[in-house]
């Protein structure tokens, strides 16, 4: 825990501020301000049965069945999948979540206050994660949540949120585990500058797999760990077509037992982003974005990653939102040769970086999305093991607004090439590892009453390996609830 001490006594003092801040708000009553009266508006009968709900449709739900495709929440990997944000394809996207998943505010005085609980019966085909000899179970997950937040002079806000992720075992209750999400946010908007700061820290454990080596299968273990990730953005308006933004993001990943601290990280994310306005709702961009990786327990795999890239971004308030770009990266190794072996001979680390974002609204109940990624990541589960990861996420979901009921479709399929041999568990063989993992999922979810809904999700789950410990499949069937009182 040595190496992000610092990091969890800034994080603390962060939320000790603005919890201090939070509270003295809340104990402050509220002027009683006079209710106007409802004034009832005319409407014309053969419309009104069709009037759409004035809620906005959701698109997917937070996390699916064990996480949606690499879910930073809800998931017990932590596997890097579609990542979203200012950052991508770098970067993590749950750093600046703040925790709201509450659709019911109640006030405090000043202060707002969502509250969140989800209960749910998850069904696993394939708890650890073999391609033989599958062992099933019932789990039951809980998600508890709350969020914060203050306004500030009308235009600024500070917020803290928590959210938990209970995960109890039937049959296997020995892997049972209860993971803790705390975000602590603060955002700032003044005439031509917003700025953003804040952190987000999470206690979780990624739970054991059994290792399968021909016809001998052993037992892996869970594997707790913590990660927090501060960040900071500054955007400004440097006139009506032009935009400049800043982006940090520090990802500190620390395992608890001894023999896992070889896949301790930190990472030191920088990106500048310049935007142009040419059209209406269309911008032009530049980014740039340097990734400086550390391994405290293995500094052979310290290396710094570098990307410019350029694209497009359309507005939100557009048919077609989201954000298109393209570039090349550039991996520089700090040690590139270690006990005789090139980290970089026979493939190159570096190549194609690719990032789209992009949400299209087919009608007013409609709605279809694409993330797409190329980036070079790490495996965590494997000494930090450098990869590409190549792949999308496409989902479409639907409002039924006579049923009140929202459905959605999901496909996602990554390819993970490793950029260097390693040695084959299954066969001792030393070459180089490919996977291709496929996840296709759809849930149904509907509200009951206005602080109620029911949900039911499946998913598939498929991942082939030229390593064939590694190659595995699981079904999953969720039924649940999720409250917001």
């Amino acid at each position: 825990m040595e190496n992000i001490r610092p990091g969890m006594r800034q994080f603390a003092g962060i939320c000790l501020v603005i919890l201090a801040v939070l509270c003295s708000a809340g104990v402050k009553a509220a002027e009683p301000q006079p209710v106007k009266p409802e004034i009832p508006q005319a409407e014309d009968e053969t419309t009104a049965e069709k009037k759409p709900p004035e809620k906005p449709l959701e698109l997917i739900p937070e996390y699916g069945p064990g996480g949606t495709p690499y879910g930073d929440y809800g998931s017990t990997t932590l596997g890097p999948g579609p990542l979203t944000g200012r950052l991508a394809p770098y970067g993590k996207s749950a750093a600046e979540d703040t925790l709201l998943r509450g659709w019911q505010t109640h006030r405090l005085g000043a202060l707002s206050v969502s509250p969140y609980l989800e209960y749910n019966a998850l069904y696993r085909t394939n708890v650890f994660q073999t391609y033989s000899d599958k062992k099933s179970d019932f789990v039951t997950t809980i998600n508890p949540g709350v969020r914060f937040e203050l306004p500030v002079a009308g235009t600024h806000k500070l917020s803290l949120g928590y959210l938990g992720n209970y995960f109890i075992y039937s049959r296997y209750s020995g892997i049972s585990h209860y993971d803790q999400n705390v975000n602590a946010d603060a955002s700032f908007n003044f005439n031509k500058l917003s700025l953003r700061v804040g952190s987000t820290y999470r206690n979780a454990t990624e739970e054991p797999t059994l290792v399968q080596t021909g016809p001998i299968v052993t037992q892996d273990r869970s594997r707790p760990y913590t990660l927090i990730t501060p960040y900071f953005n500054a955007t400004y308006n440097m006139a009506d077509l032009w935009r400049i933004d800043a982006n940090y993001q520090f990802n500190g990943l620390n395992y608890a037992n001894a023999i896992d601290k070889i896949n301790n990280s930190q990472g030191n994310i920088f990106g500048v982003t310049i935007f142009y306005k040419f059209w209406p709702k269309t911008s032009a961009l530049v980014q740039y974005i340097a990734d400086i990786r550390h391994h405290p327990y293995d500094q052979t795999k310290d290396n710094l990653v570098q990307t410019p890239m350029v694209g497009l971004t359309w507005d939100a308030t557009a048919k077609l939102s989201g954000t298109v770009k393209v570039g090349y990266t550039i991996t520089s190794y700090y040690q590139t040769n270690v006990m005789g072996k090139n980290f970089t001979q026979g493939f190159n680390p570096n190549g194609l970086a690719l990032s789209i974002q992009t949400l299209y609204k087919l009608g007013p109940f409609t709605q279809v999305s694409l993330v797409a990624q190329r980036s070079l990541q790490e495996d965590s589960n494997s000494r930090n093991d450098a990869y590409y990861n190549t792949g999308l996420l496409f989902t479409v979901s639907h409002l039924w607004h006579y049923f009140n009921v929202t459905t959605f479709l999901s496909f996602s399929y990554y390819n993970n090439n490793y950029i260097y041999d390693n040695f084959n568990p299954g066969t001792t063989e030393l070459k180089r590892r490919i996977d291709n993992v496929t996840f296709f999922g759809g849930g149904v979810s509907r509200p009951i009453t206005r602080w109620l809904k029911l949900r039911l999700d499946y998913v598939y789950y498929n991942r082939g390996s030229n390593f064939n410990s590694y190659t595995t499949n699981e079904h999953k069937v969720l039924l649940g609830v999720q409250s917001s009182f």
